[in-house]
């Protein structure tokens, strides 16, 4: 088996209705005057899961695939970049990676479960994470509900402004990390960045979207699915204050993925090797791997076979993703 070099992705930009142009800063060549809501950093979903994007699968930049759409490399070099890492049903690379530019509050919203996964096949268990990248001053993030609210309470709220008061509000901070589960009740609030790791999915009951508020068009919002997947306080959910500290920092460990934080003054730092592959995202300074120069906004993936092993950087942060 030939080693595979670490190789960058160009990502996919979806237009939203709450996005806007921040994605400038980090590198992103935006449509003018398109409020892109989501960079799809790491991607490959087929066509029929998320109709409204055009090819959700990313681009590779570098090495012999360039060009290529990322599940042309895991379907002709599966061992080279999985390593012993399973591709997803239909052949896919089993992880999602945005990063999310929130111009207004995104809608308040629930993913399915893995009970409710197995009675709607239609639909994909989804869990994600958030590391605040950036974040204006007072925006906040909404995860759960606050401590006393009822289900009953939640669905006599469903569609309506009055979900608002039951919903648990904390400050979004840059350098913070949030592990939101499957079936948590979460949303975005105006002003924030955020990277998301996530499973391969993206199924999302709307509960609530703030059309009035906004002046934003109404959406489809789905109660009888959310009420079915939403899970009050699910023990999963945790959150991580920023940590000033030089090094590595474990965020999460979950059955789907995990996370590591680099934080770079001047020198290297190990990244975890063998025996699957790992993802690296950009989100402070430079940082170079391999043969490669990433900059802030940056994403690559180290494929399994790869002997690179280690990073370095000055003044940078960088976010570490595997199996």
């Amino acid at each position: 088996m030939t080693p595979l070099a670490p190789f960058r992705l160009a990502p996919v930009l979806v237009e939203r209705p709450w996005g806007g142009q921040r994605f400038a800063d980090y590198g992103k060549v935006l449509p003018r005057g398109a409020t892109i809501g989501e960079s799809w950093e790491l991607c490959d979903l087929p066509q029929h899961v998320v109709p409204t994007v055009d090819d959700p699968s990313s681009t590779v930049v570098d090495g012999p695939f360039a060009g290529s759409r990322l599940r042309a490399v895991v379907a002709e070099a599966t061992e080279a970049l999985l390593g012993p890492v399973a591709p997803t049903a239909d052949g896919r690379f089993p992880l999602l990676y945005k990063l999310l530019d929130a111009r207004e509050h995104l809608s308040v919203q629930v993913h399915p479960h893995s009970r409710y996964v197995a009675m709607h096949p239609e639909a994909r268990l989804k869990t994600e994470s958030w590391y605040i990248v950036d974040a204006d001053p007072g925006a906040v993030l909404y995860l759960d509900v606050v401590p006393g609210a009822t289900m009953a309470q939640v669905e006599a709220a469903m569609g309506t402004p009055g979900i608002v008061p039951l919903l648990h509000e904390q400050p979004a901070v840059p350098g913070a990390f949030h592990h939101v589960p499957a079936g948590l009740i979460h949303a975005l609030g105006a002003g924030t960045l955020v990277a998301e790791v996530q499973t391969p999915s993206d199924t999302t009951f709307r509960i609530y979207d703030w059309a009035s508020e906004y002046g934003r068009a109404p959406r489809q919002l789905h109660p009888s699915e959310s009420i079915a997947s939403i899970r009050l306080h699910p023990e999963e959910a945790f959150s991580l204050a920023p940590s000033a500290s030089v090094g590595v920092r474990d965020l999460v460990r979950s059955e789907h993925y995990w996370m590591r934080e680099h934080r770079l003054v001047a020198g290297s730092s190990a990244l975890v090797r063998p025996p699957g592959p790992t993802i690296l995202s950009v989100v402070r300074g430079t940082v170079v791997l391999g043969d490669l120069q990433l900059e802030r906004g940056d994403t690559a993936i180290v494929p399994a076979s790869s002997d690179v092993s280690r990073i370095e950087g000055h003044a940078a942060t960088a976010i570490e993703i595997g199996f």
